[in-house]
Protein backbone atom coordinates (compact mmCIF):
# COMPACT_ATOMS: atom_id res chain seq x y z
CA UNK A 1 0.00 0.00 0.00
CA UNK A 2 1.24 3.78 -1.00
CA UNK A 3 2.35 5.61 2.13
CA UNK A 4 1.57 9.41 1.86
CA UNK A 5 1.96 11.80 4.12
CA UNK A 6 0.33 15.55 3.80
CA UNK A 7 1.93 18.49 5.56
CA UNK A 8 0.26 21.07 6.07
CA UNK A 9 2.43 24.45 7.03
CA UNK A 10 0.55 26.93 8.93
CA UNK A 11 1.39 30.38 10.00
CA UNK A 12 0.97 31.02 13.75
CA UNK A 13 -0.02 28.26 16.10
CA UNK A 14 -3.89 27.79 16.76
CA UNK A 15 -5.43 28.01 20.07
CA UNK A 16 -8.06 25.72 21.42
CA UNK A 17 -11.09 27.44 19.83
CA UNK A 18 -9.14 27.88 16.12
CA UNK A 19 -8.00 24.06 16.03
CA UNK A 20 -11.73 23.06 16.84
CA UNK A 21 -13.21 25.15 13.58
CA UNK A 22 -10.21 23.01 12.18
CA UNK A 23 -11.55 19.75 13.41
CA UNK A 24 -15.26 21.32 12.85
CA UNK A 25 -14.17 21.72 9.01
CA UNK A 26 -12.84 18.00 8.82
CA UNK A 27 -15.98 16.50 10.17
CA UNK A 28 -17.57 17.65 7.78
CA UNK A 29 -15.76 15.84 5.59
CA UNK A 30 -15.78 13.19 7.18
CA UNK A 31 -12.74 13.18 9.16
CA UNK A 32 -13.22 13.08 12.93
CA UNK A 33 -11.26 13.66 16.17
CA UNK A 34 -13.50 11.73 18.15
CA UNK A 35 -13.60 7.77 17.81
CA UNK A 36 -17.50 6.87 16.31
CA UNK A 37 -18.13 4.51 18.50
CA UNK A 38 -15.68 5.03 21.80
CA UNK A 39 -16.84 9.37 22.06
CA UNK A 40 -13.25 10.16 22.77
CA UNK A 41 -10.35 10.98 20.70
CA UNK A 42 -7.03 8.98 20.71
CA UNK A 43 -3.53 10.31 21.29
CA UNK A 44 -0.70 8.08 20.24
CA UNK A 45 2.15 8.00 22.82
CA UNK A 46 5.99 7.22 22.02
CA UNK A 47 5.61 3.58 20.99
CA UNK A 48 2.15 4.13 19.12
CA UNK A 49 -0.12 3.14 21.92
CA UNK A 50 -3.46 4.79 21.75
CA UNK A 51 -4.23 7.11 24.82
CA UNK A 52 -7.71 7.58 25.26
CA UNK A 53 -8.70 11.22 26.12
CA UNK A 54 -11.65 13.39 25.49
CA UNK A 55 -11.75 15.50 22.24
CA UNK A 56 -12.04 18.51 24.08
CA UNK A 57 -8.62 17.88 25.79
CA UNK A 58 -6.62 16.91 23.10
CA UNK A 59 -8.13 20.42 21.61
CA UNK A 60 -6.71 22.21 24.59
CA UNK A 61 -3.48 20.26 24.37
CA UNK A 62 -3.34 21.33 20.79
CA UNK A 63 -4.24 24.84 21.73
CA UNK A 64 -1.89 25.35 24.55
CA UNK A 65 0.96 24.44 22.48
CA UNK A 66 2.22 22.02 24.94
CA UNK A 67 4.88 20.49 22.36
CA UNK A 68 4.48 17.67 19.24
CA UNK A 69 1.09 15.71 19.63
CA UNK A 70 0.54 12.41 17.77
CA UNK A 71 -3.22 11.37 17.49
CA UNK A 72 -5.92 9.68 14.75
CA UNK A 73 -8.63 10.90 13.17
CA UNK A 74 -11.14 8.62 11.93
CA UNK A 75 -13.08 7.88 8.60
CA UNK A 76 -14.77 5.35 10.20
CA UNK A 77 -15.08 3.15 13.36
CA UNK A 78 -11.59 1.36 12.18
CA UNK A 79 -10.15 3.58 9.72
CA UNK A 80 -7.97 6.16 11.34
CA UNK A 81 -5.62 8.85 9.80
CA UNK A 82 -2.11 9.64 12.05
CA UNK A 83 -2.04 13.27 12.13
CA UNK A 84 1.12 14.39 13.80
CA UNK A 85 1.14 18.15 15.22
CA UNK A 86 4.42 19.87 15.52
CA UNK A 87 5.93 23.19 15.47
CA UNK A 88 8.76 24.93 13.62
CA UNK A 89 9.77 28.23 13.36
CA UNK A 90 8.78 30.61 16.28
CA UNK A 91 5.14 31.05 14.95
CA UNK A 92 4.71 28.09 12.49
CA UNK A 93 2.46 24.68 12.81
CA UNK A 94 2.62 22.21 10.87
CA UNK A 95 0.29 19.58 10.69
CA UNK A 96 1.10 16.01 8.98
CA UNK A 97 -1.53 13.55 7.98
CA UNK A 98 -0.61 9.99 7.40
CA UNK A 99 -2.36 8.09 5.19
CA UNK A 100 -0.86 5.00 5.45
CA UNK A 101 -2.82 1.40 5.28
CA UNK A 102 -5.65 2.92 3.88
CA UNK A 103 -7.69 2.25 0.26
CA UNK A 104 -7.10 4.70 -2.53
CA UNK A 105 -11.07 5.58 -2.05
CA UNK A 106 -10.11 6.61 1.28
CA UNK A 107 -7.13 8.16 0.49
CA UNK A 108 -8.73 10.29 -1.49
CA UNK A 109 -11.33 11.25 1.23
CA UNK A 110 -8.63 12.40 3.35
CA UNK A 111 -6.83 14.25 0.45
CA UNK A 112 -9.88 16.03 -0.49
CA UNK A 113 -10.63 17.09 3.25
CA UNK A 114 -7.30 18.35 3.91
CA UNK A 115 -7.29 20.30 0.54
CA UNK A 116 -10.99 21.92 1.43
CA UNK A 117 -9.29 22.61 5.30
CA UNK A 118 -6.59 24.73 3.58
CA UNK A 119 -8.94 26.35 1.08
CA UNK A 120 -10.84 27.45 4.48
CA UNK A 121 -7.97 28.48 5.85
CA UNK A 122 -5.61 29.62 2.70
CA UNK A 123 -4.83 33.47 4.52
CA UNK A 124 -2.71 31.33 7.31
CA UNK A 125 -1.67 28.62 4.71
CA UNK A 126 2.37 28.49 4.11
CA UNK A 127 2.02 25.59 2.05
CA UNK A 128 1.22 22.11 1.42
CA UNK A 129 3.76 18.89 0.89
CA UNK A 130 2.63 15.65 -0.98
CA UNK A 131 4.87 12.89 -0.52
CA UNK A 132 3.60 9.95 -1.42
CA UNK A 133 6.34 7.35 -0.30
CA UNK A 134 7.38 9.63 2.46
CA UNK A 135 10.69 9.74 1.77
CA UNK A 136 11.45 14.15 2.68
CA UNK A 137 12.64 14.30 5.96
CA UNK A 138 10.80 16.95 8.25
CA UNK A 139 13.75 18.95 8.27
CA UNK A 140 13.76 19.04 4.39
CA UNK A 141 10.53 19.96 4.16
CA UNK A 142 10.90 22.67 6.67
CA UNK A 143 13.78 23.98 4.96
CA UNK A 144 11.93 24.31 1.61
CA UNK A 145 8.90 26.13 2.75
CA UNK A 146 10.25 27.79 5.41
CA UNK A 147 13.77 28.97 3.88
CA UNK A 148 13.46 28.20 -0.01
CA UNK A 149 16.30 25.75 -0.28
CA UNK A 150 15.67 22.24 -1.90
CA UNK A 151 16.30 18.74 -0.16
CA UNK A 152 19.42 17.52 -0.83
CA UNK A 153 18.20 14.14 -0.65
CA UNK A 154 14.52 12.92 -1.69
CA UNK A 155 12.21 15.80 -2.44
CA UNK A 156 8.08 15.85 -2.05
CA UNK A 157 6.02 14.86 -4.69
CA UNK A 158 4.57 18.05 -4.94
CA UNK A 159 4.25 21.09 -3.18
CA UNK A 160 1.46 23.74 -3.35
CA UNK A 161 2.31 27.04 -2.20
CA UNK A 162 -0.11 29.82 -1.99
CA UNK A 163 0.24 32.00 -4.96
CA UNK A 164 1.04 35.19 -3.53
CA UNK A 165 4.09 33.47 -1.93
CA UNK A 166 5.71 31.67 -4.48
CA UNK A 167 8.14 35.15 -4.87
CA UNK A 168 9.89 34.10 -1.52
CA UNK A 169 10.60 31.43 -2.45
CA UNK A 170 12.74 31.53 -5.91
CA UNK A 171 15.62 28.80 -5.58
CA UNK A 172 12.62 26.37 -5.04
CA UNK A 173 11.30 27.87 -8.14
CA UNK A 174 14.48 27.03 -10.38
CA UNK A 175 14.06 24.38 -12.85
CA UNK A 176 10.58 23.82 -11.35
CA UNK A 177 7.06 23.32 -13.11
CA UNK A 178 4.48 25.71 -11.66
CA UNK A 179 1.09 25.29 -12.21
CA UNK A 180 -1.28 27.93 -11.32
CA UNK A 181 -4.57 25.74 -9.77
CA UNK A 182 -6.48 28.73 -9.71
CA UNK A 183 -7.33 28.28 -6.18
CA UNK A 184 -5.33 30.91 -4.41
CA UNK A 185 -2.39 27.87 -4.34
CA UNK A 186 0.03 26.91 -7.02
CA UNK A 187 1.40 23.47 -7.61
CA UNK A 188 5.20 22.80 -7.41
CA UNK A 189 6.92 19.84 -9.14
CA UNK A 190 10.63 19.07 -10.05
CA UNK A 191 11.46 17.08 -13.29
Amino acid sequence: MLETYLSWYREMRMDESEFRSVTDHLAQSGLTLEHPTLGCGMLLDVVGEQVKLPAGRILELVGLSVGPLCMQFWLSADTDVVCDVRYVAPDTQVLTFVLGGLTESEREQATEAVQRLIQRELDRTLALLVDPGGETADEDGDALVLYGRLPRGPRPDRVQFRTDRLSTVPAVLAGAEVTDLGNGLSAVRWP
